[in-house]
């Protein structure tokens, strides 16, 4: 039976329900999960912005407004959701004060949406809010996209799946092109009073490789004027010279990501030009990758593959090779997005991307990472990560526990 015809179990079906029977509903959820995505969801939009305070902006990730992720009944966030579609068995229904998700006339459960932390909009010295510089994770973290734009595009070598670019044209979310060091510092300091500041994640469109480590260094500088240590990982394109990568770890970062996307050598090149062109190649990669394995240590070292853009067994085979090397590859779902060149394509179907999920995390378990180490990458982390804790039974009675990141302080 096809996953869209399978029942999604939910934890009032299970009278006592042991652990092993808890993990299934768990784990149906989190199927469940991916068919949302590939299917879409049915909703009223007057009712559901009601209950989904930034429903107005545009996703950081993806450029259209409504519902993109949610948590459902037993604890899962739905992430990568596609958004509104008339043509779904799947609804939204407001009873009371509590949106309920149904499939066709199936009740399944009260759905929460995420909640924007206050610190967002509080202004920084330059006038600019927080979440002009820095997005806060459900996980207690933040992340800066320190460039609203890629400079790939000047050379025509933007990554074909990739939306930095035509994001850069959503003035509401991007009215910072070029974060300085001191703004992101200042973020970063109000998230560690917040409490929010247990992970920081840097990243950003490509700059050329001098300009990259001397922002990421003068970052770190900046934060180290208040505080002894950061935790937190830098997403990086893999360097000519490998010996820079000590300058990252010197400067406080204890994670690295070089972020392949793409795991077969020639779709890496026919997707991904520019990291091809600027970066020596996808063996480059690959070795730069092995390479700071030796300075971070196993676990800490990441990168991140786009989960529908090559073949299933491609994806496994450079997931496990290089879980065998003590590198966490993490994934995402493939979303076509408007206005890149792979719009109008279709990612892969819910099973082709639970096949994924369920086998990389099984992989993941089986080289020994930890539960930190899945969230301690990029932004597609606790895609996997959710599924990881339900496997390794981290998770009460039947709901699994919004994860956050040990604190710092």
């Amino acid at each position: 039976m096809a996953i869209a015809e399978q029942e999604i179990i939910t934890a009032t079906q299970v009278a006592k329900p042991d652990k092993v029977a808890a993990q299934q509903v768990l784990l149906d959820e989190a199927k469940l999960g991916l068919l949302l995505t590939e299917k879409g969801i049915n909703y009223n939009i007057e009712e559901i912005r009601k209950f989904q305070d930034k429903f107005e902006q545009s996703s950081a990730y993806h450029r259209h407004k409504g519902v993109t992720n949610l948590t459902l009944p037993n604890g899962f966030t739905a992430r990568y959701l596609s958004g509104y579609s008339r043509y779904t068995p799947y609804s939204l229904v407001v009873e009371g004060d509590d949106v309920v998700l149904y499939d066709e006339g199936q009740r399944l459960g009260v759905v929460t949406f995420p909640t924007t932390h206050p610190i967002t909009e509080q202004l920084l010295s330059s006038g600019e809010k927080f979440r002009h510089i820095a997005n806060v994770s459900e996980e207690g973290g933040i992340s800066v996209a320190y460039s609203s734009e890629c400079s790939l595009k000047d050379r025509g070598e933007d990554c074909l799946f990739c939306s930095i670019n035509e994001r850069a044209k959503d003035g509401i979310l991007n009215k910072v092109l070029i974060k300085s060091p001191k703004l992101v510092a200042e973020a970063y300091h109000l998230a560690r009073q917040a409490g929010v500041g247990n992970f920081f994640r840097l990243t950003g469109g490509f700059v050329p490789e001098r300009r990259e480590l001397e922002y990421y260094l003068d970052v770190a500088d900046a934060i180290r004027e208040r505080y002894s240590s950061f935790y937190g990982v830098g997403i990086i394109g893999a360097p000519v010279d490998f010996s820079v990568l000590y300058k990252y770890k010197e400067a406080g970062f204890k994670n690295i990501s070089h972020n392949m996307e793409v795991w077969d050598k020639n779709i890496f090149a026919a997707i991904c030009p520019g990291k091809e062109k600027r970066n020596s190649g996808w063996q480059h990669w690959v070795d730069s990758l092995e390479y700071a394995v030796d300075i971070f240590g196993k676990g800490n070292v990441h990168s991140n593959i786009v989960g529908g853009l090559a073949p299933l067994d491609s994806t496994l085979e450079g997931i496990e090779y290089l879980a065998s090397k003590g590198i966490v590859c993490h994934f995402s779902v493939f979303h076509p997005e408007k206005g890149t060149p792979l719009e109008g394509y279709r990612s892969p179907e819910a099973s082709w991307h639970w096949e994924l999920l369920d086998k990389a995390t099984d992989i993941f378990i089986r080289y020994g990472f930890t539960t930190l180490q899945m969230y301690s990458g990029p932004a597609s982390g606790p895609h996997s990560g959710q599924v990881f804790q339900i496997k390794k039974g981290e998770f009460e009675g039947s709901r699994l526990a919004q994860y956050k990141y040990p604190s710092l302080d």
